[in-house]
């Protein structure tokens, strides 16, 4: 099946941001006196805030907004990893559509200038990752099957749905010591994602 389209996740995969969501995550806790390790918060950056602030407050929307508060007050620090933006212009190129579905508010990735063509936020949906729905929408957006489609994420929460939509599922690691059960394949950088391409087509022209 020829490539069509790829699903990116945007904090962790194509934003190197993990490290101010984890510090805005903690000053947020702090600030309504709950106190929350850093090893408790960093495997669930990535799910939808109000899933994860819920899992230690009351009032999860009310630290969830202010997380978000002091990670736009910090935002300059957040760079995009070295490859992306020339990956995502050469699969414009190919003629490869793209989409971002992220669990960040719409009110974040606004502050960004991300070349692909479609994007989804948290805002956007009533269920984020791992429910389908995010992707289904960027999919139908785009215009392409699941099957057609490649879904690039850094926590198994970005994979799970491309697996149960049967899409290609792959694993950005980073230079991070990190495998997945729900990762079809894995590749160290954004780049990498050009050559398993080939390599899919390749193979389909066998």
């Amino acid at each position: 099946m020829k490539i069509r389209g790829l699903i990116f996740d945007f904090d962790g995969t194509l934003l190197d941001s993990v490290e101010l969501r984890i510090d805005s995550w903690k000053n947020a806790f702090k600030a309504y006196g709950v106190d929350v390790p850093e090893d408790l918060i960093r495997p669930m950056i990535g799910f939808p805030g109000v899933d994860l602030a819920k899992k230690f407050v009351r009032n999860p929307l009310d630290v969830e907004m202010l997380q978000e508060d002091y990670f736009l007050k910090n935002i300059e620090s957040a760079r995009f990893f070295q490859d992306v933006i020339p990956t995502l212009n050469k699969l414009k190129e190919m003629g490869i559509k793209t989409a971002v579905v992220t669990s960040t508010r719409r009110i974040v990735i606004q502050r960004f200038s991300i070349p692909v063509d479609h994007i989804v936020t948290i805002d956007d949906v009533s269920k984020g990752k791992p429910d389908t729905e995010p992707y289904l929408k960027a999919i139908n957006m785009m215009g392409i099957r699941p099957e057609e489609c490649i879904v690039v994420g850094d926590i198994e929460n970005d994979l799970i749905p491309a697996r149960r939509l049967k899409c290609i599922s792959v694993l950005v690691k980073h230079g991070r010591n990190i495998s997945s059960a729900f990762a079809d394949y894995e590749i160290e950088n954004i780049g990498d994602i050009l050559d398993l391409i080939k390599k899919l087509e390749v193979n389909e022209n066998r």
